[in-house]
């Protein structure tokens, strides 16, 4: 289903762009930023030492944490540049670029454990389910899905130049629930620094 919809909706050329052009400025950026929390949810509900993936991983930095924590894990991200920087620092996994809402480079069924964290709000209202489908296909039976996201900080949804979606989490909660998953966590907290509030679910499949 979420291949005939591709037409329509696709990851925000403009923000993809920023991304590669930015990618350095971006990176010093994100290094500063440790997302504690995210950590925490991993330890707590991803399933040890299986195959995982780390969509929308940027510069790779939580790719290498969950690589130092034993999880067997590639990073997939749909800005060649911050794949450069991440391939620069991380030489030692394996990085593909590909784009939500289709990832047509990865199979279905193939991961115990996915996050997908600080992406969905880089997408079209159209492409969110189609990726949040992808996401589940992408899911073997009983693997955990971790995603988080903000909202925009500005009227036009556009903070530099990239897009940031108003995402409903309890429209997204219940898409989750109706494909037949269980919510294991859905929460918000607030990043003191950028007075930013982030919104964290935990998916079964």
């Amino acid at each position: 289903m979420y291949r005939q919809s591709l037409a329509i909706s696709a990851m925000d050329d403009q923000t993809i762009s920023i991304y590669n052009k930015d990618a350095e400025s971006i990176a010093t950026l994100h290094n500063t930023l440790i997302p504690e929390q995210i950590y925490q949810l991993i330890d707590t509900y991803f399933i040890k030492d299986e195959a995982t993936a780390d969509i929308g991983c940027g510069i790779g930095r939580d790719t290498a944490w969950l690589k130092q924590q034993g999880y067997p894990v590639i990073g997939i991200d749909a800005s060649s540049g911050m794949l450069t920087q991440a391939n620069n620092s991380h030489s030692d996994i394996k990085f593909i670029e590909d784009y939500l809402p289709e990832l047509k480079l990865l199979k279905d069924s193939s991961f115990n454990n996915i996050l997908c964290s600080a992406v969905l709000m880089h997408l079209s209202p159209e492409a969110l389910p189609i990726a949040c489908s992808r996401l589940i296909s992408l899911l073997k039976e009983g693997g955990r899905l971790i995603i988080s996201f903000r909202g925009s900080s500005s009227d036009d949804k556009r903070e530099n130049g990239k897009l940031y979606e108003s995402i409903d989490p309890s429209i997204l909660r219940d898409y989750f629930l109706q494909q037949g998953c269980t919510i294991q966590l859905h929460e918000s907290e607030v990043e003191e620094s950028r007075q930013l509030t982030w919104h964290n679910l935990v998916i079964k499949k």
